[in-house]
């Protein structure tokens, strides 16, 4: 036959491509797919930083709570029969005032003022108190100041605790001596004469170190959308017996602190009152002292895309509605304090 005259057979139905209608819709379908795997991740990431945030909140939280809950239920703490009224030694005592000094001891040495504080609204005052203006500062729109002395909880001097560092504050007081309050003194000082408590040394002679706490919100010096990161302070005595400013916790919002008075001496509560005019603003009444309520609001590091937090926060004397896109978390706690 001849090759024009050849048949060729249409080819099988099944054998042939897809037609551009059919890819067209292929494609839809697919990024349909796509697009709903997509929501279905960017879902799961963004409970999961929700989550992730909410659980650093809750560490941090739990952690600044009962951290200056342990402080404030040693308030007042000197170890043995320690009479702060007549304590001496080579440094001794310091009168209490509103003042912290960013250059001496003197901060460190108030025993008498067991616990202190300012609240918010005392700007002049706080901004008075020298040594919170080190480091990076006190933010004075984030809560109050609180202020606790005691001695450490643990001994120092003999041969299995810590041995005593220059300029360091000590402080010794011994239970069977009931005629000497206590001494107190530096690291170098401690075999000077004037802070022997006897010759020998009572058996229920104890020497600790001297601890003055200060517990305020501060910036953290890091950022997030060019906004600032709070976090709770701690001014504490560093090696010099200067105050020194450490951060506690990281993303801490507000602190807020009630007092509870026993105004009758019948070792009861009779009132709750926030530091300040009108409240506690004198030594007599920080004297009577006898529990004391923290609250403690933590903020996540980064504001939440599509959440407004319009929560309000009621605090003691503060009542917070932040109205932003950051979540929070508060914690309160009371605490009596021990040692009176």
């Amino acid at each position: 036959m001849h090759p024009s005259k050849r048949h060729f057979r249409n080819p099988p139905r099944d054998n042939r491509g897809f037609s551009l209608i059919e890819l067209m819709v292929a494609m839809v379908i697919t990024l349909i797919l796509l697009a709903g795997i997509a929501q279905i991740y960017l879902g799961s990431k963004k409970s999961f930083n929700i989550q992730n945030s909410l659980g650093r909140q809750q560490e941090n939280g739990r952690y600044a709570t009962e951290t200056v809950a342990q402080d404030l239920r040693r308030a007042g703490y000197w170890g043995g029969n320690a009479d702060v009224s007549a304590v001496t030694g080579t440094e001794g005592t310091e009168t209490p005032a509103a003042t912290c000094s960013a250059t001496d001891n003197t901060w460190g040495r108030m025993l008498d003022q067991r616990i202190f504080g300012f609240n918010q609204d005392q700007t002049t005052e706080i901004g008075n108190y020298a040594c919170l203006n080190k480091g990076d500062g006190k933010d004075y729109s984030r809560g109050d100041v609180v202020v606790v002395r005691f001695a450490a909880p643990w001994v120092i001097g003999g041969t299995t605790t810590p041995e005593y560092e220059d300029n360091h504050l000590y402080i010794r007081s011994a239970l069977t001596i009931s005629e000497e309050a206590g001494r107190v003194f530096k690291g170098q000082d401690e075999a000077d004469g004037a802070n022997a408590m006897s010759t020998p040394p009572a058996p229920s002679e104890r020497t600790s170190e001297l601890l003055a706490r200060a517990y305020y919100i501060g910036p953290s010096g890091q950022t997030c959308q060019g906004a600032a990161v709070p976090s709770l302070y701690r001014m504490n005595l560093g090696g010099s017996g200067v105050p020194v400013a450490e951060e506690i916790a990281y993303g801490i919002d507000q602190l807020q602190v009630q007092y509870g008075l026993d105004t009758d001496g019948d070792n009861s509560l009779d009132s709750w009152l926030d530091a300040g005019v009108g409240g506690l603003d004198e030594d007599s009444e920080w004297e009577q002292v006898i529990a004391a309520r923290i609250w403690v609001l933590t903020r996540g590091e980064c504001p939440e895309t599509g959440y407004t937090n319009i929560n309000t926060y009621a605090m003691g004397d503060e009542n917070y509605t932040p109205n932003d896109g950051y979540r929070r978390q508060l914690y309160t706690m009371t605490v009596r304090l021990r040692n009176l």
